[in-house]
This record gives structure tokens, C-alpha cells and sequence, in this order.
């Protein structure tokens, strides 16, 4: 197989995993508590940044990183307000601006989703290593299942 083929095929294997990935995380994360992976993946960063110290989001940066339009992660956001998950507010230092906040309840759901997030990347990886998937995509998933691992969250090593 030329350099060509091989990098498609990388990026094949690549896009077939993400959606793995998304599809039983958006299972377990609905079937546990309520959310979909995109509500999910917006409290993850709010909290972020709650540890990082700024406490809260410009609705652009949220945008971002969860990597949906401006228009989507203002729906996304209005429904996790409607839930008392966050709180949004004008900007004082610049009133076209968004801020977005984590309540206690957000952060309570982002303690207990965690280690749901983390249990659903797990199965995936041990299947796509049961099946013979690129190595050094596994290897790299391993890895990424283990950093940063939530405390307390009774995370067991099986891979």
C-alpha cells in the first residue's frame, strides 16, 4: 500500500472509531443521566474552566470547543439552563458577549458523568483491540483513558 492509501485508510479507521466512540458515549451518558454527549462534552469545559479559574465561558469559546455554530450552542445552552445545569449572562465588560456558568447541580452531574464517559471509551478500546484495529490508534486511546482519569472514580485498569 503506497503512502496515499495508507493515510486513507488511517483516516478511515479514524473516522469509524470517533463515531464508535460518539455513539456509545451519547448511549451511556442518556441512559445514566439524561445528556447527550454534546450537553455533556459543554458542562466537561465549563467545568475546565472552573479548574482552570476563570469560572465561566464566552458562548464563542464554548462554541468552540464543543465544536458546534454559535446558533447550536445557543440551543445547546438554553437547554442545559432550562435545567438548572448553568447560568448565562451578559457580559459587563462587553454587553454583546454571552457568559456561560456552571451551577452546583452542573457540577454535580459533571462528577457523576465522568466516570460514565470514561467506562463507555473503555469498552470501545478493548473492542477495538479485541478486533485488531491500528495498533498506535489504540495505544493512543489506552492512553488517553488513563490520563486524567477523575478522582474517586473508581476507575479499574482492564485494557
Amino acid at each position: 500500500m503506497n503512502a496515499g492509501a495508507t493515510s486513507i485508510a488511517r483516516w478511515d479507521t479514524l473516522s469509524r472509531v470517533h463515531r464508535l466512540i460518539e455513539s456509545r458515549v451519547a448511549r451511556h451518558l442518556n441512559q445514566h443521566i439524561g445528556l447527550g454527549a454534546s450537553e455533556f462534552h459543554a458542562l466537561r469545559a465549563l467545568d475546565e474552566s472552573v479548574r482552570a479559574g476563570s469560572g465561566l465561558l464566552y458562548l464563542n469559546v464554548l462554541a468552540n470547543g464543543v465544536g458546534l455554530s454559535q446558533s447550536g450552542t445557543s440551543r445547546l445552552v438554553t437547554r442545559l439552563q432550562d435545567r438548572g445545569l448553568v447560568t448565562t449572562r451578559l457580559s459587563p465588560h462587553d454587553r454583546r458577549s454571552v457568559e456561560v456558568s456552571l451551577t452546583p447541580v452542573g457540577r454535580e452531574v459533571v462528577r457523576i458523568g465522568s466516570p460514565v464517559l470514561y467506562r463507555a471509551v473503555e469498552e470501545i478500546v478493548r473492542e477495538l483491540r479485541a478486533e485488531g484495529t491500528d495498533e498506535d490508534l489504540v495505544r493512543y486511546l489506552r492512553g488517553s483513558t488513563h490520563e486524567g482519569c477523575p478522582p474517586g472514580s473508581r476507575h479499574v485498569p482492564v485494557l
